[in-house]
């Protein structure tokens, strides 16, 4: 049963540890109910003091955790270390970030590398002067009889103009 001074010392805790401390499995619904309690029977100065300080400390307790998790959730995707122990509610929002970073990082060498584009291999049937493939990237120049990747996009012209001959990838 949570108290305020079980809130307190777990805040303190958290606060000066580095790892993610370890929270009753049913917290949040256990943290609701207290709070909700306590807001019943606050009649008095010291009761309404005791809930406001409350919920000062519940919020203290769970912005050190969120920084922690976000901590944790960029650890995890460079490094693959999961994060131990998090409630129910914290796995849904760890495995978010997570995902939102990959997503992120994910745009972002795109951005810098650019989206890699289906290759195709082909046979060369003439000289080819040097161009810019589909993928804005430089290719070539080449010689009758070379055989050349390409983007796909780029072999499908050089096939249809009767350019290049389509090679068997093995695949």
């Amino acid at each position: 049963m949570l108290t305020y001074e079980t809130l307190r010392r777990m805040m303190v805790d958290e606060k000066g540890s580095k790892k993610l401390l370890e929270l009753p499995e049913n917290f949040f619904e256990e943290a609701k109910s207290y709070l909700e309690n306590k807001a019943k029977f606050s009649g008095s100065k010291e009761d309404a003091w005791e809930l406001d300080s409350s919920r000062r400390v519940l919020q203290d307790l769970l912005e050190i955790r969120e920084g922690k998790l976000l901590e944790l959730a960029l650890f995890h995707v460079r490094s693959g270390v999961n994060p131990g122990s998090l409630t129910n509610e914290e796995k849904s929002f760890f495995d978010g970030m997570v995902s939102q970073i990959k997503q992120f990082q994910d745009k972002r060498t795109e951005m810098f590398q650019g989206k890699r584009e289906p290759m195709a291999t082909v046979a060369l049937l003439e000289d080819i002067p040097k161009f810019v493939g589909s993928d804005i990237r430089n290719y070539g120049p080449f010689e009758k009889g070379d055989i050349a990747t390409v983007p796909e996009a780029n072999a499908r012209l050089l096939i249809e103009k009767g350019i290049a001959k389509q090679m068997n990838t093995g695949k």
